[in-house]
C-alpha cells in the first residue's frame, strides 16, 4: 500500500489535505510529495512549524514556491527539525559569507561538470555517518529547464517488495562508506582525493530496512550512494541483493518529480525518501541550489528486527 492512512483525509473534490490548519497541503503524487500553499517559510511560528514537520513526515517531501529565503531564513527553517547543522567535510559552501552550513550544489556546462557534484544517482545523504542527516531544506537559485530533482518513497519501496523479499531485507545490514562512494562514482576532483576522504572517517553500518523515527513506518535504507556492500556477504552475493534494492526507486509509481523555478524550496525527509538530481541539458547554463541539512545526535537508523519479522510472519498467516 503506497498511501498512508493519513492521506485518506484528502478531499476527493479539492485534492487538499484538510487536516492542516496553518496552510494548505496539496498532494502532488500518490506515493509521496505535496505542495505547501499559503505559507511563507520565513514567517514560521512554533505552531505552523509543528504542522510543517507533520507534513514532511507524512509526505516525505514538501515544496513551496516563491520563497527566496536568505541564508539566515533557510537555516531557521531547518532548525525546526533538528538541533545540529551539517557542515560538509569538503563541498563548497557559503563560509566566506558567514554561513558554512549552506552547502552549494553547483554544476556547470562543461566536460568536468561531473567532477564538481554527483547527484544523478538515487541516494540518501551522508549515510556513512552514524547519525545521517534527518531533514534537508534546499532552495533553487538557478536551474535550467529539465534539471529537476526527483524523490522516491523508502516506505513505498519496502511496501512494494513481496513478503519473501521483505523477510530477506529485514535480516540484512548494509555497510556505508564515504571514500568508497567517491571512488565508485568518480565523485569530486583533486581536492577530494581518496586519502582525504578516508581521513574523514565516514563509515557506518545500518539496517537495510529501518523504522522511521517519527512515524514508525518501515522503509528501505540503502540507495546507490554511500553503500559499499551487504555486511558479511561476499561481493558477488552482495551485488545481486543490492541490485534488487537499487531498482526500486526507479519505479515511476514510487516517485515525485519537481520542476524548479528560482525561489522554490523543497524540504525532505532523508530517512523516509531517496532523491536524484537530474542533470538536464545544461548547455551554457549553470545549475545552482543551496542546501541546509540538519541531524540529531539522538536519532540514528534503527530497526527492531525481531518485532518487524514477527509482524511480517503473523501477517502472512
Amino acid at each position: 500500500m503506497s498511501a498512508s492512512a493519513e492521506q485518506l483525509a484528502i478531499s476527493q473534490d479539492s485534492n487538499v489535505d484538510s487536516t492542516f490548519k496553518h496552510f494548505e497541503v496539496v498532494p502532488v503524487a500518490p506515493a509521496l510529495g505535496a505542495m505547501i500553499e499559503g505559507l511563507h517559510l520565513s514567517e514560521l511560528t512554533d505552531e505552523s512549524a509543528e504542522e510543517l514537520r507533520r507534513a514532511v513526515w507524512q509526505y516525505g517531501v514538501v515544496f513551496a514556491r516563491d520563497q527566496h529565503l536568505d541564508p539566515v531564513q533557510q537555516k531557521r527553517v531547518a532548525s525546526y527539525f533538528a538541533e545540529d547543522f551539517e557542515e560538509h567535510p569538503f563541498a563548497k559552501n557559503l563560509a566566506d559569507e558567514g554561513h558554512p552550513e549552506v552547502f552549494v550544489i553547483e554544476q556547470f556546462a562543461s566536460d568536468s561538470a561531473r567532477a564538481r557534484t554527483t547527484t544523478d544517482l538515487w541516494h540518501h545523504d551522508v549515510t556513512g555517518r552514524t547519525n545521517p542527516n534527518l531533514v534537508s531544506v534546499i532552495q533553487a537559485k538557478e536551474v535550467p529547464f529539465g534539471a529537476d530533482t526527483m524523490w522516491a518513497s523508502a516506505g513505498a519501496s519496502y511496501d512494494y517488495l513481496p513478503n519473501e523479499l521483505k523477510l530477506l531485507f529485514l535480516g540484512l545490514d548494509i555497510d556505508h562508506d564515504l571514500a568508497y562512494m567517491a571512488m565508485r562514482h568518480d565523485f569530486g576532483d583533486a581536492s577530494t582525493a581518496a586519502e582525504k576522504l578516508v581521513k574523514v572517517g565516514e563509515v557506518a553500518t545500518h539496517p537495510a530496512v529501518i523504522q522511521h523515527p517519527f512515524t514508525g513506518r518501515l522503509g528501505t535504507f540503502i540507495g546507490n550512494g554511500h553503500i559499499k556492500r551487504v555486511h558479511g556477504y561476499t561481493t558477488d552475493l552482495s551485488d545481486l541483493i543490492l541490485k534488487i534494492a537499487n531498482e526500486l526507486p526507479k519505479l515511476p509509481e514510487l516517485q515525485v518529480r519537481h520542476h524548479w523555478s528560482p525561489g522554490d524550496v523543497a524540504i525532505w525527509d532523508n530517512f523516509g525518501t531517496l532523491h536524484y538530481g537530474v542533470t538536464g541539458d545544461l548547455r551554457s547554463q549553470t545549475r545552482l541550489l543551496h542546501r541546509v541539512s540538519v541531524w540529531s545526535r539522538e536519532i540514528a537508523p534503527y530497526l527492531d528486527r525481531e518485532a518487524a519479522i514477527r509482524e511480517l510472519m503473523e501477517g502472512r498467516v
